[in-house]
């Protein structure tokens, strides 16, 4: 497989199917990441496409300090909080964000036999994007990052430009919310454990 790096050099020198590889190698992590900050596909859509055609035009920014893809996913979630912040402008007497994403049909198990159960399971997945799409946007995008993409602390602190304190504290921090929202705690009864 090429290196994300020589792949970018090539694209910088005006390769444009170089730059379609890395396109291909992050297109669904990307757009993962932006109906995760945004909440709908058709927004997240509008999104990866901005993200990758601001990528394309600065490619020339690429210092491969980071890899492609942390770099891309930085590009993604300047431009996803930018689209939020002019949403919520917009929308500022609406107590909530509408919440028009079907949840991912994946997470639902295909071999649940009893409907009851995916109903339930649905349900649990709609309040949770709800309650997802309630946290402060760094909170939300270094849960993301973390939690559902699978970065590790050092990644999500470079993508997100903090330290890699400040990340363990924003994942834990909205971990707490998300448990405190959704009702989890009291019926769990552990206690949650702070960030190292």
């Amino acid at each position: 497989m090429e290196d994300d790096r020589a792949l970018a050099e090539a694209a910088s020198r005006g390769d444009r199917g170089a730059f379609d590889r890395l396109v291909d190698r992050y297109l669904d992590r990307t757009l993962r990441i932006c109906v995760r900050m945004l909440g709908n596909l058709d927004d997240a859509e509008d999104a990866v496409q901005e993200t990758f055609s601001r990528a394309w035009s600065r490619l020339a920014s690429f210092a491969g300090h980071s890899t492609f893809g942390t770099w891309v996913t930085s590009i993604a979630l300047r431009h996803c909080t930018d689209v939020d912040r002019a949403r919520r402008s917009r929308l500022r007497h609406v107590a909530a964000l509408p919440h028009d994403f079907e949840p991912d049909r994946d997470a639902v198990s295909r071999t649940a036999a009893a409907p009851p159960r995916q109903a339930e399971q649905r349900e649990l997945l709609r309040n949770l994007d709800a309650a997802l799409a309630q946290l402060p946007p760094r909170l939300r995008t270094a849960l993301t990052l973390r939690t559902i993409e699978g970065l590790e602390y050092e990644e999500v602190a470079r993508t997100m430009g903090t330290t890699i304190r400040s990340a363990r504290l924003y994942v834990w921090e909205a971990r707490q919310r998300l448990t405190r929202e959704l009702g989890l705690g009291e019926e769990r009864g552990a206690p949650a454990e702070g960030p190292r």
